[in-house]
């Protein structure tokens, strides 16, 4: 049996004990730095055991069979991980430029890893691709550098710009499929926020167009990564928030994104 633990920044961390190798490497690959091997001690324990063509999954008690161990795996972490309460957890990517963070939000699929691949290979320092940890006293952006994971959609897209990242690992396990490789170029501290990007691909637009605050507010509350309780308090940080220069960024061009934040 071997063991593992994952343990990204602000969150709840999770123990999986498997039998399978081949799980193994996928995890380290999806996970990187944030991965070791370790016994249990105060994490979420998972158990993955190889039953033939599934895979037996325990989690607090449950027990289920699955084809895909990543997949499930993926569901438990996403249903029950908790964010720590001194950061805001925003779905969405995120890259630094002269000392600043730039977040591109957006839902899944939309193209915001393929926008911060591009830009860490034209010199833009990479901070996550996918969850975006704002600390709520500083508004600071703190690093969450996980491997970027590309779909082929992606793939085409860097390869026809030349900027298709070397070392690319292929995870697929019939059910997931994915590209995976870590910039070099990754922050290591906490980044002050600069600007924030509301994303959309288009097919022959690029059109920047700053937000009221009604708009801002509106789209800062459809945007975390994980489900918050709406208080009082909470909407104070919302409303703060959106005090920071937000735009509704459309494009076709990911230069144009570039010269978006290097004319500041």
């Amino acid at each position: 049996m071997i063991n593992l633990t994952i343990r990204l920044p602000f969150q709840t961390a999770f123990h999986i004990t498997t039998d399978c190798e081949e799980l193994i490497g996928f995890l380290k690959h999806k996970y990187g730095k944030y991965i070791s091997s370790s016994e249990s001690r105060n994490e979420k324990n998972i158990i993955v055991l190889k039953n033939g063509d599934l895979y037996h999954v325990e989690f607090e008690n449950k027990i289920t069979d699955e084809k895909s161990a990543v997949l499930a795996i993926d569901s438990i972490l996403f249903e029950n991980t908790v964010f720590d309460e001194a950061v805001f957890a925003l779905h969405g990517a995120a890259v630094e430029y002269n000392g600043k963070a730039y977040l591109f939000l957006a839902s899944t699929t939309s193209g915001k890893t393929t926008l911060a691949s591009y830009l860490t290979s034209i010199g833009f320092r990479y901070i996550t691709d996918d969850c975006i940890l704002l600390s709520r006293d500083t508004f600071e952006v703190f690093p969450c550098s996980t491997p970027v994971h590309l779909r082929d959609g992606g793939i085409q897209v860097l390869q026809k710009l030349n900027a298709l990242p070397s070392g690319l690992a292929v995870l697929d396990d019939s059910f997931i499929r994915r590209y995976v490789y870590t910039p070099d170029n990754c922050t290591e501290t906490p980044t002050p926020l600069g600007k924030i990007f509301f994303i959309s691909r288009t097919e022959n637009e690029n059109q920047l167009a700053e937000l009221n605050t009604t708009s801002r507010m509106s789209r800062l509350l459809h945007s975390p990564i994980t489900v918050y309780k709406v208080t009082p308090e909470y909407l104070r940080f919302i409303s703060s928030l959106a005090k920071t220069d937000c735009y509704e960024l459309r494009y076709c061009d990911m230069d144009f994104v570039s010269q978006v934040i290097k004319n500041g």
